[in-house]
């Protein structure tokens, strides 16, 4: 008699068998099955900072951070990189995402995995149904929290984002805390070589408060993810001889993004 796929995981389950893989060994499994071929993930910046006619409710991300949901930042980036075509949807074990959380208790590790669903579900970037077994389908939907069916965004003109692999292949996923992980994804979203990350523009586009935009930037001087490589002078009312100077940053590889060029003259990503 053949046995079906939840059968045959049964049984895999019993006496004798091997434990299953550890967190880093799972998520590479996870990348691997995702086969892209640039090894980064397209994230749309509407994930990060809402714009646009029709869109007032908070984007996911703020909400996420303001919530302390780390888990649920962790396990939609590893979502958001497996589920790059076809239907835009993933059907896995709770127990294998929870493992990708560094969770190894069955119970416990369900219970984060449905938690994160659902929160997710709430914000409207993903969509969940019955899968095969005893699996639940997640399907990816547009970034913004429209609830709108995914489309990849150079489809759409939408103005995206890479993230690199190199996030978890660094273990950037268990070293950086949430504060680190927002202010990385923000840092790749300006799409420059250098870049101030000035606190009070931060908080006012992305609302993030200052304390943890602080926190952010500390985490990712502290890993080597970014450099200061410089200053540079902007024109302010806040003191008086009407100009300020501030640090500028830059990714250090392998975070750092092709195809962006130095410019001569200092660049002013936030205004004042």
């Amino acid at each position: 008699m053949e046995l079906t796929e939840s059968q045959m995981e049964d049984a895999a389950a019993g006496d004798g068998a091997p434990a299953g893989p550890n967190q880093e060994r799972t998520i590479a499994l996870f990348l691997e099955q995702s086969r892209r071929a640039n090894r980064t993930v397209p994230i749309r910046r509407s994930f990060l900072q809402q714009s646009g006619p029709g869109m007032t409710a908070p984007a996911p991300m703020r909400v996420l951070v303001a919530r302390k949901q780390e888990r649920v930042l962790d396990v939609y980036l590893l979502f958001a990189a497996v589920t790059a075509s076809k239907d835009y949807s993933a059907t896995e074990w709770s127990t294998s995402w929870a493992r990708s959380l560094g969770i190894f208790d069955e119970k416990t590790g369900g219970a984060a995995v449905s938690r994160a669903w659902r929160a997710l579900k709430e914000l409207r970037i993903v969509a969940t149904a019955r899968g095969d077994g005893r699996r639940t389908k997640v399907t990816k939907l547009v970034e913004d929290g429209t609830g709108r069916l995914y489309e990849p965004p150079g489809a759409t003109a939408d103005p995206y984002f890479q993230l690199p692999f190199a996030y978890w292949e660094e273990g950037l996923n268990t070293k950086l805390s949430l504060p680190g992980k927002a202010m990385l994804l923000i840092a790749l979203s300006l799409r420059k070589y250098e870049f101030p990350l000035v606190h009070a523009r931060i908080h006012d586009w992305y609302g993030i408060n200052k304390q943890t935009v602080a926190k952010g930037i500390h985490e990712l001087l502290a890993h080597g993810v970014i450099d200061q490589s410089g200053e540079e002078w902007y024109e302010t009312l806040q003191t008086k001889s009407g100009t300020g100077r501030r640090p500028l940053y830059k990714f250090t590889a392998p975070f750092t993004q092709p195809g962006l060029k130095k410019l001569s003259e200092p660049q002013n990503s936030f205004g004042q």
